[in-house]
């Protein structure tokens, strides 16, 4: 029986793709170092034999993955920079706005990931890792409430992600504090009884936790984390309409 299937011939990627592919795996193997000015269009145009507006296309594909700046001018040109996780960060909140998600999910994705953290590092016991949750700690102990109290109070989170040793795990809290960051500032107080009794609760946690880590009891790290995370989500949405990741936007 003859095979009658039609055969639908594949698409070439678009040539703009393909110089943005060889370009970024250069960047990324470090055969083309951070802070390194690419050769001039004419050059790299021959190079890989395309047009200018081709280059150019190349470029803004590169430069929206944050791996290029391009520079304008006389003495402009396109320089290697670090891929950074605020870009990846930024665009993991875009998403999670276009599809609705509500701000706890996100405390909730984050009470998953933070609290395995806390376990682990109570029972490694890194002097190391110690010391720094110290220094975070003793920095809060001086903090009087206001606007940027609030995101001094995330570093400790932070720093739990950071000094939990796992790289993938560091980038996804990376994306989550994104959006919290955002939720704490626009949702809640910096003013007040209630946001001195926030800082001052949250600050004790911290201490309190900080000591459980460093006796290496990580049951009861782990146990007071999970709840200190749970009452922060609550304490943030109570009393507010706002649902949505969506909402935060100004």
């Amino acid at each position: 029986m003859e095979d009658d299937m039609e055969v639908t011939s594949l698409r070439e990627p678009k040539m703009a793709d393909r110089v943005a592919t060889v370009l970024r795996r250069m960047f990324i193997r470090g055969e083309i170092p951070e802070g390194t000015m690419l050769p001039p269009e004419s050059e790299l145009m021959e190079r890989f034999g395309v047009s200018r507006p081709t280059l150019r296309e190349a470029f803004r594909v590169l430069e929206s993955e944050s791996l290029i700046v391009v520079q304008r001018g006389v003495r402009g040109g396109a320089r290697v920079t670090r891929p950074r996780r605020e870009t990846l960060a930024r665009y993991a909140g875009l998403i999670l706005e276009y599809e609705g998600v509500t701000v706890k999910d996100v405390y909730e994705a984050r009470v998953a990931l933070e609290v395995p953290m806390v376990v682990q590092l109570a029972k490694d016991r890194n002097p190391a890792v110690i010391a720094e949750l110290e220094r975070i700690v003793e920095a809060e102990s001086k903090l009087e409430p206001g606007a940027e109290t609030v995101s001094q109070l995330t570093d400790f989170h932070g720093a739990i992600a950071r000094l939990s040793g796992n790289k993938t795990l560091q980038i996804v809290t990376d994306m989550l504090h994104h959006v919290i960051e955002k939720a704490n500032r626009s949702l809640q107080p910096t003013e007040g009884t209630r946001a001195e009794q926030a800082v001052k609760k949250s600050t004790k946690t911290h201490r309190m936790v900080l000591d459980y880590i460093k006796a290496g009891d990580a049951e009861k790290a782990g146990e007071l984390w999970q709840k200190h995370l749970q009452k922060a989500g609550e304490y943030l949405l109570s009393g507010t309409e706002m649902s949505t990741v969506v909402d935060l936007l100004e």
